[in-house]
């Protein structure tokens, strides 16, 4: 028998005691490692040099420890082992043994199956080194940076630059294999900052270090919350100053409150009691008045009797100059008012416009869309000087026919604000009725400096239904400062403020002739609505904004004008829902 066959060492050490003969039977037998270990066996198995001390085909190759190739070498006429044609590095199919099947490994590298071998299903494998399954991942790197470049639209300017991009960018199906095997080996990698601490804690300098930085930022932490600790006690200790300040000032303006109050009691009081005297006086001049009367009208009808009784039948004629003098003397007394006003012409009205806009500050849509306002509403000036401002408005456009009053704690009616003769209230009132295509404007200066709340509603209400001329121009004016009373929210709807500033006297605005009523045109409430909605106006608006604004002259622009109209929708929303408004508070929670 012929034992240099690789079993030799089997039985080397075996004594031969006699040769029997029997049926023989093929064990499988596999190429492993040796002593130079799997990635050599592959390298070999690639460059065709995988040798093996055996004359018949193995039935397999080990590449990985339990992992086997079945199929894809081939044995080569030099007796030794390599890759198939068809076989692909990067994607070999492997194998591996099902159930536990005895295996001699000899020091030639032979594996020897001690029984029949079953194999799993085929899975695809990757036999490249990793050093180079890392370079082909760096590779596919660059040829993704690539494609991300070539979707956003970023083309080289070298044709041929612009062809290798599309090959980078395009993956083959063979390509395909190699992605995923470097996906795969990039994936099983452990993340190196999770290993980094791992690693160093097991470094006593490094420990050592650690620990001292620990320490360090420790009391660097400590001192900064120290120092925030008390720049923050040092601003709320600033801040409880203010406070107490505040306090101060607060108890101090209480003071001067309570000092007013007790002034304007007393004036209140030394008012009222001189009313009951003069009212007093009143009824007893009308008494005796009224016995003076009575006397003469007796002493009157006594003498007629006489007169009667005596048959005086005589009479001057009808037509002498007595008979008549008495008739002349009650024709020349003329109603107030009766006399017609002279109108302005549309040149004047805008020139008066032109002046009004330089000397008080209001651009010419605002003053439009405030006279827009004073027929329906209240429109009231607030800022320094707004009262006359209020005065040159009424006075420019109405002339003699206009209004002026300045409220008071002393005027809670209407008809207080009626019986002021200076001022003009009742007298416009009948000059509006009397020229009802006119505008006669009224200036309610100070609105804020008396209780308005008991006579403003009343104001525009019966303005609104009739009582009232409703060519009546109201314009009011309110403060910045000094005593005033605050105004409640009900009558908060009733205004429409517009800030204004003048610090220095202008010269007034010369009356030219008074101004025709705005009336509704009908063919510019759609080129209202149209401007309107353009603008963020609140549905429920455009009706009444649209109406209002096609009340305007034919030479005003309606969009500025229309613009300086949505402050009303600002006011309403402050007033009615919260908002914010830079004007309410000259109106509500008044600090005086």
């Amino acid at each position: 028998m012929d034992f240099t066959s690789p079993f030799s060492e089997i039985a080397k050490g075996a004594k031969i005691e006699g040769i029997s003969f029997g049926t023989a039977v093929r064990v499988p037998v596999a190429i492993g490692p040796g002593l130079g270990g799997y990635e050599r066996l592959v390298q070999d198995l690639v460059d065709g040099r995988l040798a093996v001390d055996m004359s018949t085909t193995v039935d397999a190759v080990e590449v990985r420890p339990g992992t086997y190739m079945t199929t894809g070498f081939v044995r080569l006429p030099s007796g030794q082992y390599g890759l198939a044609a068809s076989a692909r590095l990067r994607a070999v199919p492997t194998v591996q043994v099902v159930g536990n099947v005895g295996i001699t490994r000899l020091q030639s590298g032979l594996l020897v199956f001690n029984a029949e071998v079953k194999w799993t299903e085929a899975v695809t494998m990757d036999l490249r080194s990793e050093a180079e399954i890392l370079a082909s991942a760096e590779s596919w790197l660059e040829r993704i940076g690539t494609a991300v470049s070539l979707s956003s639209g970023e083309l080289p300017g070298d044709p041929a630059e612009v062809l290798r991009a599309f090959a980078a960018a395009a993956v083959s199906a063979e390509e395909r294999y190699d992605l995923e095997s470097a996906l795969g080996v990039l994936l099983g990698r452990r993340d190196l900052l999770e290993m980094m601490p791992d690693i160093l804690s097991k470094h006593e300098p490094w420990r050592a270090r650690m620990n001292a930085f620990e320490i360090e930022e420790h009391d660097r932490l400590r001192s900064q919350m120290k120092a925030k600790l008390a720049e923050e006690a040092e601003q709320e200790s600033h801040r409880l100053e203010e406070l107490r300040q505040q306090i101060v000032d607060a108890e101090g303006r209480l003071a001067i409150v309570s000092h007013r109050e007790v002034l304007l009691r007393n004036e209140t009081e030394k008012q009222s009691t001189l009313l009951k005297e003069r009212i007093s006086e009143a009824v007893r001049e009308v008494a005796g008045s009224s016995l003076d009367a009575t006397k003469r009208l007796r002493e009157d009808v006594e003498s007629l009797r006489d007169e009667l009784a005596k048959g005086l039948t005589s009479r001057p004629p009808i037509g002498s100059p007595s008979a008549g003098k008495s008739e002349a003397e009650n024709d020349d007394v003329a109603p107030l008012g009766a006399t017609p006003l002279p109108a302005a012409t549309e040149e004047q009205r805008s020139n008066v416009a032109r002046g009004l806009a330089e000397t008080t500050g209001l651009t010419q849509d605002q003053l439009y869309a405030l006279l827009l306002q004073s027929t329906e509403r209240v429109p009231v000036l607030v800022g320094v000087g707004s009262s006359g401002v209020a005065a040159d408005i009424v006075y420019a456009i109405g002339g003699e026919s206009s209004a002026v009053l300045f409220c008071d704690p002393t005027r809670i009616s209407f008809a207080d604000l009626v019986a002021d003769q200076r001022a003009g209230l009742a007298r416009s009132i009948e000059i509006a009725e009397a020229n009802p295509y006119l505008l006669v404007p009224v200036a309610l200066c100070g609105l804020t400096n008396g209780p308005c709340e008991y006579w403003l509603p009343q104001l525009v209400e019966m303005r609104r239904i009739g009582r009232l001329p409703p060519n009546l121009a109201v314009i009011a004016s309110a403060g910045v400062d000094g005593l005033r009373v605050s105004v409640p929210k009900s009558v908060m709807r009733y205004l429409f403020p517009v800030l204004v500033s003048r610090a220095e006297f202008a010269d007034r605005v010369e009356y030219t002739g008074s101004w025709l009523r705005f009336e509704p045109n009908v063919g510019r409430i759609q080129d209202a609505i149209k401007i309107l909605r353009t603008k963020p106006v609140e549905p429920g608006l455009i009706g009444r904004l649209a109406d209002t604004l096609s009340r305007a002259p034919a030479a005003v622009d309606l969009t500025q004008v229309a613009s300086a109209l949505l402050g009303e929708q600002q006011w309403t929303a402050a007033w009615r829902d919260g908002a914010g408004h830079d004007l309410i508070q000259y109106f509500q929670n008044l600090e005086n």
